[in-house]
């Protein structure tokens, strides 16, 4: 898996298929966010699409 270096989205891509931006093999942290409507944590790290995060990306 790789992580998006600007949106921390966990893809198999080259690159990001949300932002299109660089992905990076460096990340740490895991964050599954299934309802970004009514999760607290999505809305506090401004995350409005469902799917797998990183929480730190190098």
């Amino acid at each position: 898996m790789k992580a998006c270096l600007k949106c921390k989205y966990l893809t198999d891509k080259d690159r990001c298929p949300i932002c299109n931006s660089e992905v990076s093999e460096n990340w740490r942290g895991l964050l599954i966010v299934l309802d970004p409507l009514r999760s607290e944590i999505a809305k506090k790290v401004k995350i409005d699409i469902k799917g797998k995060y990183a929480l730190s990306v190098k």
